[in-house]
This record gives C-alpha cells, sequence and structure tokens, in this order.
C-alpha cells in the first residue's frame, strides 16, 4: 500500500497511492537507531581520497539527520510517543560476543566497548527517563525480548531513523515487518555512506517492509492528531 511515488521500484510502480500517513500516538514508538558518537563524529581518514569519499555522508549527517532526529524526538516527547534507542555496544571490551556480521573487515569489523565515549548516544538526542535503550553486537535491534517489550505496550507502528540505512537501519526494519509492526522509514533522518546507498535501500524497502516518509510529513500527521484530539 503505497502513501507516495517516491523511493518506488519496479514492483510497485503501477499501484496506485491509496494509503495515508496515519498512526496513533499510544500505539507508536519512535526508534533512532544507531545515532552514537562512534558512527556520527568523523575520524582521522588515511587519505584525502578517503576522506573525499566519506564527506558526503558525514555533511548530510550533521547538516540534516542530526537536526531531524532532534526534531522528531521533541515530537515524539511532546507526544507521548515511545521514545526507543538502539546502540552497538559489546558487553565485554574485546568484543568476542559480536555477531559474525560485525567481524567482517574493513567498515563492518566493528568493536564498542562498553560505557565508552564511542558507545554514548550523541548530546543532542541524549535519551531521558522512561525512554527505552537497546543494547547490540549485530545489525539488527530486533530480538525476542525488543518484540516482547513492544507487544506489551501496545505498540504497533514504527517510526524508524538512523545509521547506517543499508545496514543496521535496514536490518532492523525488515526485522521489525517480520514481526508484524508498521514501519515508517524517515528519508531525511537517515543517511549511509552515499546519497546512491542510500537511496537504493530506501527504494528496496519502501513499499515491502515499510513506507518511506520525510520529517515533515511525520511532523504534520502529529500535529494534525494533535490538534484532532483538542477538539
Amino acid at each position: 500500500m503505497k502513501v507516495n511515488n517516491r523511493y518506488c521500484s519496479f514492483y510497485y510502480r503501477n499501484d496506485p497511492v491509496t494509503q495515508e500517513i496515519s498512526y496513533r500516538p499510544n500505539e507508536t514508538a519512535l526508534m533512532l537507531i544507531d545515532l552514537q558518537n562512534y558512527f556520527v563524529d568523523r575520524p582521522d581518514f588515511g587519505s584525502e581520497q578517503e576522506a573525499h569519499e566519506w564527506e558526503e555522508m558525514y555533511r548530510y549527517i550533521h547538516e540534516t539527520v542530526i537536526p531531524n532526529n532532534e526534531r522528531l524526538l521533541t515530537f515524539a516527547r511532546e507526544n507521548e510517543i515511545l521514545v526507543v534507542h538502539a546502540v552497538i555496544e559489546s558487553s565485554f571490551e574485546d568484543g568476542r560476543e559480536r555477531s559474525l556480521s560485525h567481524r567482517r573487515p574493513t567498515f563492518n569489523n566493528i568493536i564498542i566497548a562498553p560505557n565508552t565515549y564511542e558507545s554514548k548516544i550523541i548530546e543532542p538526542l541524549t535519551p531521558q527517563k522512561n525512554e527505552v535503550m537497546i543494547k547490540k553486537t549485530a545489525h539488527s535491534a530486533v530480538d525476542s525480548s525488543l518484540v516482547l517489550l513492544l507487544n506489551n505496550l501496545g505498540i504497533t507502528d514504527i517510526i524508524a531513523t538512523g545509521l547506517v540505512t543499508d545496514q543496521c537501519v535496514s536490518s532492523t526494519v525488515r526485522g521489525l515487518s517480520d514481526h508484524n509492526f508498521r514501519v515508517w522509514v524517515v528519508e531525511d533522518a537517515t543517511m549511509a555512506g552515499t546519497f546512491e546507498l542510500r537511496d537504493n535501500e530506501l527504494t528496496i524497502l519502501n513499499n515491502t517492509y515499510c513506507n518511506v516518509v520525510n520529517t515533515e510529513e511525520i511532523v504534520n500527521v502529529l500535529s494534525k492528531d494533535e490538534s484532532e484530539r483538542e477538539n
């Protein structure tokens, strides 16, 4: 069921837009994925060429992704929407419990030790009381305990944001969809290594595992719902 014609793959090209963006705040959670210092801080690159290749990602994260996540987080808190933060953090300093996907060479060879600067969520998005924290050592944040928690709280819809689109965000979205949650991925609150990678993944995910929307659309729906409740 399409809500727009953006990020529309061949599979859904001829399907009409027949669904509106809609959800009930008390049945919705905002899930921020891996918005932690490890992924947001620009590292010291080995060469100017490598720094140039990654500049697109880091510039967009700081100029667009972080501000949009701040805006969504503020709206979620004001509208009493459950907030879930997911981060990569090992239980052991050497990361020996990591999944195979986090043992692969180069970019995916991730060890983030417990209670370190790298493991902490960036300051503008610091968790508050009664917000859920999920620590993982794999790409997906979805496991039986998270599903049980969301089910016990009556959550049916997940608004998903974070880093990076084609890895942890994608894996988490697919897992949530397979557990019968309706997922909304916020296109301008997520990023991959390049826009090409991000947009390709959003096209793959959209209309099958989620609906891809943007920050303005989510905020407008929240504002509309709040106005209707007041009237």
